[in-house]
């Protein structure tokens, strides 16, 4: 059973933005990714990979948690979607990251700044998914997670490149294509740069 907890609601430092993975990079669980900072906090940071799907749709996680929400899911055309993996961490809990406006403030989970929210809870998926137009949104299973300063030493070492929060890159970009912009937003040529602790080379 997919299992669904609220997140905490505080963000500072590199969150709202994105950690886009070097080339260098060779953690399968990160190599070519795009994550989006959702908190940053001296106690750690939470993050979700927006460019890895996952072998399962949206229609067969929803009909492990209600086979109602599959059917509203079918209705709305999100069934055959696929289920993204936001992370290693806890890859059995289920996330929604989608647009707030349509969601009651108190159901919506954590707002991250610049026009995007991520929760857990069976009240947010419901009410998404049974909205008569719902609005952007995906699902995801699991998280990425980093106690205190491990990003920032992370970054240092070369391994990711901050960048911006740009909302498109999450909704708007093919999820294959989205690795690629991200790099191309840096100002670099995806294949074509190498990462130290000095920054990006050309």
């Amino acid at each position: 059973m997919v299992a669904m907890d609220p997140p905490d609601t505080m963000t500072s430092g590199l969150a709202p933005g994105f950690l886009v993975a070097s080339p260098g990079l060779r953690d399968p669980n990160f190599a070519r990714s795009l994550v989006l900072m959702a908190e940053h906090k001296p106690e750690g940071s939470l993050g979700f990979v927006v460019n890895r799907p996952s072998r399962v749709t949206v229609g067969e996680v929803l009909e492990q948690v209600d086979p109602a929400l599959r059917a509203e899911a079918e209705r709305n055309d999100r069934a055959h979607a696929s289920v993204l993996v936001g992370g290693p961490v806890q890859p059995e809990r289920l996330w929604i990251l989608h647009r707030p406006d349509s969601v009651p403030p108190d159901e919506g989970g954590l707002v991250i700044p610049g026009a995007l929210a991520v929760g857990g809870s069976r009240e947010l998926l419901e009410t998404i998914m049974r909205a008569p137009a719902p609005g952007s949104f995906l699902l995801l299973l699991g998280y990425s997670g980093w106690g205190p300063l491990q990003v920032e030493h992370e970054v240092g070492a070369g391994g990711w490149i901050p960048l911006q929060f740009v909302e498109s890159l999450v909704f708007d970009v093919p999820i294959a294509a989205r690795w690629d912009e991200a790099v191309k937003r840096l100002g670099l040529t995806p294949g074509g740069f190498s990462v130290s602790g000095g920054g990006a080379q050309a």
